[in-house]
């Protein structure tokens, strides 16, 4: 709960120091003296956006600080998760603004970020406003509230939200994913098939490095059979057979032969030796390869047909895929390969993803059928207890039902769909809230449900923002007694203008503008109990109070 309020140099605030209790307090004061400045001020410590527009004197900061007793919040992994000092009973709230627009955040005097400042108010201060009635009409909070008294009733559920919405969110990853993938992939099935067509193509030719070049040679040696055959065929005869007279290979023996003998007797006779020598063994090598060359030759398996329609084969390929060369054409066999195996990895990953959405769609179902089934057990308590308190609060013939159905899709709290049916006349059908409330209805309804969440919850300190407009007489007299019940569970602050709401208060402060030196100032005061008689009776009769509006007050204060 808040304990103390700290304000300066805000609007026509100079400085207020505010003292809170637990209870219920309530705020009055004219219109224009401050009220609304207050919950200001107070928004600001919850983290909302500032305005330099509010700093009273531009020569000096706008600090507005608050401290809280957090003793029964269990916030203890709030602060160790934010590395932040814990005091259950003093913790320390400190927003300031400057001129120049900057603007920082402090709990228990350590700096943090504005959304650090926002997670941990939002566990300790809920203001109610009149726009906030409008909430009621969405599903969302419609669902929190079911969920709300849900967590009351079994103790796992809020687990399986929690288990919920975090698979939940890991659905929405892996359904960008799979969309990003997809991105990629765009077109991969037609890429695919092309590209596997082409690869198909050039691997059922078979190409082998260096076939081409092979190939033409191998072209060439029989196309020019007749005359290659006949140069190796003289050279191996006139080496070994030449009949005129002896051959090469045997002359040049004899001659090698001659020199050993003479080789002994002088260096240069015996290098004379050694090159020819080396010139017989390279002749009779020149002279085998040409008989074997030749005989392959004579023997090839190859005809020049078939060597032709490879070489056109290979020809073909280079033109359809305009290459340069035979190596061009390997090098592309090597990227086709490449891009069908990318192209077939991405759809695997695209069935990975899919079959991963798959099992967390049936997670997800089965724990949305956990919550849809707890939710229907507590419908009828949300239900008996709000029409029960409308009717108190002067709603005579009010009628209300919570519709919840089942929705094909998820979202983030599952597979429901809350409706509030509601009306308030006897005789018509329900409809959905939204269509039939009046604004006084909406505020009415939306203080049964906080009665409600106050009754079963541990909630934070409530401030209501005039949540009896629209009410008076003997229904604004109970709307005060509602707020005081909830009181007895959580801090309950509430700006009102009606006595009736104000009598019902354990504590009761004053808003008053003054005049001083030319400059508006907001005090507050909190009031004695006599003090608290001619407040009252002011708001019962006006600035002239009469004995009447005394008593009146007295009356209000005792009932």
């Amino acid at each position: 709960m808040i304990k103390q309020l700290s304000i300066k140099n805000y609007a026509i605030i100079d400085h207020l120091e505010i003292e809170l209790d637990k209870g219920f307090s309530v705020i009055t004061g004219e219109t224009g003296s401050g009220k609304s400045i207050i919950l200001g001020a107070l928004q600001l410590i919850m983290g909302n956006r500032a305005d330099i527009n509010v700093i009273r004197n531009k020569a000096n900061k706008c600090i507005i600080e608050a401290v809280f007793d957090i003793a029964h919040y269990r916030l203890e992994y709030f602060f160790e998760s934010q590395d932040l000092e814990y005091d259950a009973h003093n913790t320390l709230i400190r927003r300031e603004l400057q001129a120049n627009g900057k603007s920082r955040a402090f709990i228990n005097d350590s700096p943090v970020r504005l959304e650090t400042l926002k997670e941990l108010c939002s566990h300790l201060i809920d203001i109610h406003s009149q726009q906030q009635s409008y909430l009621i009409n969405e599903m969302h909070f419609q669902l929190k509230l079911i969920d709300a008294l849900a967590t009351k009733r079994f103790y796992n559920h809020q687990d399986i939200l929690s288990e919920y919405q975090a698979h939940y969110k890991a659905l929405l990853k892996l359904q960008k994913e799979l969309q990003q993938v997809h991105g990629q992939g765009e077109g991969s099935k037609n890429q695919l098939d092309y590209y596997s067509f082409l690869l198909e193509e050039i691997e059922a030719a078979n190409l082998k490095a260096g076939e081409k070049e092979e190939l033409d040679a191998q072209f060439q040696r029989i196309e020019n059979r007749e005359q290659v055959l006949s140069a190796l065929q003289r050279v191996y005869y006139t080496l070994e057979n030449n009949h005129q007279s002896e051959p090469i290979n045997s002359q040049l023996s004899a001659i090698v032969q001659d020199l050993q003998k003479i080789a002994g007797i002088d260096s240069n006779y015996q290098q004379l030796n050694d090159r020819l020598q080396s010139l017989l063994i390279e002749l009779k090598e020149i002279s085998k390869d040409s008989e074997i060359l030749a005989e392959q030759l004579e023997v090839q398996e190859l005809n020049q047909e078939q060597i032709s329609e490879r070489l056109d084969l290979i020809n073909n390929l280079e033109q359809k895929h305009r290459v340069i060369d035979f190596n061009e054409l390997l090098e592309l066999e090597i990227d086709l390969k490449q891009k069908v195996s990318s192209i077939s990895n991405v759809e695997k990953k695209i069935a990975k993803i899919e079959a991963e959405i798959n099992a967390e769609q049936s997670l997800l179902n089965k724990l949305a059928d956990k919550l849809s089934a707890n939710r229907k057990v507590v419908l009828d308590e949300i239900e008996d207890f709000i029409i029960d308190r409308l009717l108190d609060l002067g709603v005579k013939n009010a009628q209300f039902k919570i519709d919840l159905t089942p929705l094909e899709q998820f979202n983030k709290n599952g597979k429901d769909q809350a409706k509030f049916l509601f009306t308030a006349n006897k005789g018509m059908e329900l409809q959905e809230l939204s269509k039939v409330a009046s604004g006084g209805e909406s505020s009415r309804l939306m203080l049964c449900i906080k009665a409600l969440l106050a009754k079963y919850l541990n909630l934070p300190t409530i401030i209501f923002d005039e949540i009896d407009t629209g009410v008076s007489g003997e229904i604004a007299g109970k709307v005060g007694k509602t707020l005081h019940e909830m009181a007895s569970q959580m801090q309950v602050l509430a700006i009102s203008h009606l006595p009736q709401v104000a009598s019902q208060a354990t504590h009761h402060f004053r808003v008053l503008k003054e005049d001083s030196q030319g400059f508006s100032q907001t005090k507050f005061l909190k009031l004695e109990q006599e003090q608290r008689v001619e407040e009252i009776a002011k708001m019962l009769s006006g600035e002239r109070i009469s004995d009447a509006a005394i008593e009146n007050a007295k009356s209000l204060m005792a009932g």
